[in-house]
């Protein structure tokens, strides 16, 4: 990284007392003693790792930041952040690969399926062709005609070419929300025949107006215990890079 993120920036990860409450997928709170929630328990496929560069908090500024780096014209400052994280993320890169027990040799940007225009790059996919490593190769994930965003897991929502010679393909995406839209690209991806899949959001969403978000908030900042994203893996529960 070039520069330190804002102070309003919290890493995906929570105090050990607390890890319990979230699912070991995607780091939304479920409550005791479920280890994944409902969308990635049901899911049609799962990555082997899944990497959250930060919590992205509704009404907050880190939240704000994700949808004003891509509006037109982009925020300067949003901008800046969103690439301070991606580059984070690339430091880690290596930390997935000894996850899944293969490095990682291709990536698939997710596209925007309300704003998608062919060759006409997403502000997300100009990011990741200017930082990620060029020997990654790109895999043309699309999305399937008529596909839509509608918080559900599908099989058919994007089309991507064969992908049976690849080891590990990573799948990144700006923000995890409901998780749908990277769970279908995962699947897509899985069916094309990568035979190892991991996923990289830089933010996942977390809503403060869901009681159980609230009180995972309200739990860390109690103990004052929030990490930068640049102290944490982004790949690991408790942010300590596997060996």
């Amino acid at each position: 990284m070039t520069g330190p993120l804002p102070d309003y920036y919290r890493a995906a990860v929570v105090p050990g007392q607390l890890r319990a409450s979230l699912c070991e997928l995607c780091r939304t709170p479920t409550g005791d003693q479920y280890r994944f929630c409902f969308k990635c328990h049901d899911s049609f496929a799962r990555p082997n790792a899944a990497g959250f560069a930060c919590y992205a908090i509704g009404g907050d500024q880190s939240g704000t930041d994700m949808r004003r780096y891509k509006a037109f014209p982009p925020g300067a400052q949003a901008l800046d952040n969103i690439r301070l994280l991606l580059e984070h993320c690339v430091n880690h890169l290596g930390c997935a690969g000894r996850l899944v027990g293969a490095g990682i040799d291709a990536v698939a940007v997710v596209p925007s399926r309300t704003h998608y225009a062919p060759g006409a790059p997403s502000p997300l996919q100009f990011l990741c062709t200017r930082i990620l490593p060029r020997y990654l190769r790109r895999i043309d994930l699309r999305p399937a005609p008529g596909s839509t965003s509608d918080r559900r897991v599908h099989t058919d929502a994007f089309t991507a070419p064969e992908c049976r010679d690849l080891s590990h393909v990573l799948v990144v995406d700006d923000t995890w929300a409901s998780g749908a839209t990277m769970l279908s690209a995962v699947t897509t991806i899985q069916a094309r025949g990568a035979q190892f899949t991991s996923t990289l959001a830089l933010a996942r969403w977390l809503n403060p107006q869901y009681s159980l978000t609230h009180e995972l908030i309200v739990n860390v900042e109690r103990v004052d215990d929030w990490k930068k994203p640049e102290q944490a893996c982004p790949f690991t529960l408790d942010g300590t890079c596997p060996t």
